[in-house]
């Protein structure tokens, strides 16, 4: 009874809002955004709250991989050969609090001697520099739990179960006397772009602004093409804030190639380099 309320609640505001002509294709904003379908699902772009249909992808993916499914156990979602199986949400890229979570677990397992596989779609960039110290112990098989990643946009065995098209940017770098000017143009994320399209309806999200799909812009004045050392960071405190896009600061004398590290909300990095 409660579900079919809210239901019904929804269908209310959906057709009001239909009433409200071409609003939706202008920038007035309305003071509570109405739902964009009349389901559960959720898509924000600014607040890590991409849904998408988790079981459905799940299975796709098991099925895709090879996972042997395990309805008694736990934490793990199954197993691959010997090597037990985590399933991350396909929500949101791997963290390393993804991987503190099967660390934790595994403590509490002291006689689980299997090999760890852990399937997502995208990755933090911390995860790479945690999983080389995790497994530096693990090189010889003398400590076990070993940990790799499967991250199915880019695995060259199973990356064909996402067809993934890389995000780009468009950033203006130039230097004017003592100082550096950078300006983020335009920038495009076609994986969030395809999770928001999944989403029908009348009031189907719309992205007017492509700060909406960036978490964070980065900036190493002094680049050497090997270590990112930020000297700028533009990373909203708030989830409903956005990046500035545009920023001034000092720069290095003589010649010096400047790095800009954008990162959007499903954690896909895109870097821009320029010599000035």
């Amino acid at each position: 009874m409660r579900l079919q309320t809210v239901m019904q609640e929804q269908i209310e505001v959906v057709r009001k809002a239909s009433l409200q002509g071409n609003l939706i294709e202008t920038n007035k904003q309305l003071d509570k955004p109405a739902p964009a379908s009349l389901a559960f699902s959720v898509f924000r772009v600014n607040d890590y709250d991409l849904q998408i249909q988790h079981n459905e992808a799940l299975n796709l993916a098991c099925e895709q991989i090879g996972i042997e499914r395990s309805a008694t156990e736990g934490f793990f979602d199954g197993t691959l050969g010997k090597k037990l199986v985590k399933v991350v949400p396909f929500n949101h890229p791997l963290s390393q609090l993804d991987l503190e979570e099967i660390k934790k677990e595994l403590k509490a397992r002291p006689e689980e001697d299997r090999d760890v596989t852990v399937v997502s779609l995208g990755k933090e960039a911390a995860v790479d520099v945690w999983l080389q110290d995790w497994n530096r112990l693990r090189k010889q098989g003398q400590v076990p739990n070993r940990i790799e990643i499967i991250e199915l946009r880019t695995d060259p065995k199973y990356g064909k179960f996402f067809v993934h098209k890389p995000a780009k940017a468009k950033v203006k770098i130039e230097r004017k006397k003592d100082s550096l000017q950078v300006e983020v143009e335009d920038f495009m994320s076609p994986g969030i772009i395809e999770r928001l399209n999944v989403q029908g309806g009348v009031l189907r999200p719309q992205i007017r602004d492509w700060r909406a799909m960036v978490d964070s812009v980065m900036i190493d004045s002094a680049y050497d093409g090997k270590v990112f050392n930020i000297a700028l960071s533009d990373i909203p405190e708030r989830k409903a804030d956005l990046v500035q896009g545009r920023y001034e600061m000092p720069v290095p004398k003589g010649k010096t190639t400047v790095a800009v590290k954008i990162t959007d909300m499903l954690g896909e990095e895109v870097l821009v380099e320029k010599t000035v």
